[in-house]
């Protein structure tokens, strides 16, 4: 099977409150986890650390996405301290069939880290995210832009499957 061209997006920054923001909270996610890190994790991630967020429109200016970032220390067992590079979460609009999108998202956010960890004397270039086991789609999309696995034990979610 060969590769399609991704379709080119455009990225804007989005504020906490902005009716970006607004809409992506609204998109209808079938994962209540990606509703609990769009209304705690990421606002906090913003709010007091180095939290950002992306949203992503096609070329006829439709909001398909988004993608978040972080740095933080999340993973400084492995970086031997520093802060690092992390994607809290990426989603594409779930009303809408993805073309690509998801991987477009991907390849935006690795960009951005490789960035800032250039940056930042401080900061690893080990660039971080978590994936539910069970979400193979996004497996199979961190792998094939680049990811590998860190470990086979997970780390532990309280809240994953409670709601």
């Amino acid at each position: 099977m060969s590769e399609r061209a991704p379709i080119p997006l455009s990225a804007s920054r989005v504020e906490l409150g902005s009716d970006d923001f607004t809409l992506i909270v609204k998109w209808p996610y079938a994962d209540p986890y990606v509703h609990r890190l769009l209304r705690s994790d990421l606002p906090k991630r913003v709010k007091f650390n180095n939290g950002r967020i992306w949203i992503f429109r096609d070329p006829m200016g439709q909001p398909v996405g988004f993608g978040s970032f972080d740095l933080c220390h999340d993973y400084k067992l492995f970086t031997d301290g520093k802060i690092h590079p992390y994607i809290p979460l990426i989603a594409v609009n779930p009303t809408i069939k993805s073309l690509g999108y998801g991987t477009s998202i991907a390849n935006y956010l690795i960009g951005e880290a490789a960035l800032i960890a250039r940056e930042v004397s401080t900061c690893s270039d080990v660039l971080f995210l978590d994936v539910y086991v069970s979400n193979l789609r996004a497996i199979a999309l961190y792998k094939r832009v680049g990811f590998e696995v860190l470990t086979d034990a997970p780390f532990e979610d309280a809240i994953e499957g409670s709601q």
